[in-house]
């Protein structure tokens, strides 16, 4: 690997972004996976890791200092280098898990049957979400009839299998994606690495799952995913109103 500034070469995966891990994450597995965000950038997509010896280190020291710095001796990897490693060596109560996505999906199941149902979702020729505003517009024969709240959850993409939760994603507007940092919260919280990493191998069913728990925080009437050009953008639903 070679590294200039923030960007770096691959061996593996080509040009990528550079990001910063401790020296046992790199070949260890099962070893923890410590986060260290950037107050200035708390919405990173990589922050700076390490493992739990390291945080034990670091704790007697109090800061990060020549000895701490030293036993981790920090290495530079590629951002996919680096979901592959936390993969590896992240430590989570899976039962915690399940136990969550269940509990959010019999929450919401209920209320998006009614919400289909009763505004008849599936029936419109056409949808338009504009995030300044946080609303997704139903029309018929181009005239708008319904409108909803929405916040998005995150997207998922068919080319690369891959979840990124709207908080980590750059190109959206802050109205429609700043919900979803209170599930990144939550996973701080209880340890789960599918709330906390920004990104991260998954599939269709895992987007609506990530969508069920932020409809259960946010006491949501609904869920919704638009079809992009490689995959789909999910949101909850938590207000609707006709237009006609």
């Amino acid at each position: 690997m070679s590294n200039h500034d923030n960007k770096i070469a691959c061996d593996t995966h080509g040009n990528s972004n550079a990001t910063f891990i401790c020296q046992h994450l790199a070949s260890g597995d099962g070893l923890g996976f410590n986060l260290g965000y950037d107050k200035d950038n708390p919405d990173e997509l990589c922050p700076d890791a390490w493992c739990d010896k390291c945080e034990e280190v670091l704790d007697a020291e109090g800061e990060w200092n020549e000895k701490s710095e030293a036993f981790a001796d920090i290495k530079v990897m590629c951002e996919h280098c680096y979901e592959d490693i936390r993969e590896r060596n992240w430590i989570q109560d899976d039962d915690v898990y399940h136990d969550l996505v269940t509990n959010c999906f019999a929450f919401i199941e209920p209320l998006h049957k009614d919400f289909i149902n009763k505004y008849n979702v599936g029936n419109y020729e056409r949808w338009d979400w504009h995030q300044e505003e946080g609303k997704l517009i139903f029309s018929n024969n181009g005239i708008p009839e319904l409108e909803a709240e929405i916040h998005f959850s995150g997207s998922y993409s068919t080319k690369s299998e891959t979840w990124m939760w709207a908080w980590a994603n750059s190109s959206l507007e802050e109205k429609v994606k700043s919900s979803s940092r209170a599930i990144k919260e939550l996973g701080e919280q209880l340890g789960l690495k599918q709330l906390v990493a920004g990104r991260w191998k998954a599939s269709e069913i895992d987007g609506w799952e990530m969508t069920s728990i932020l409809a259960k925080v946010l006491n949501a009437i609904g869920l919704y995913r638009t079809q992009t050009k490689n995959g789909f953008i999910y949101m909850a639903i938590t207000n609707v109103r006709w237009l006609t």
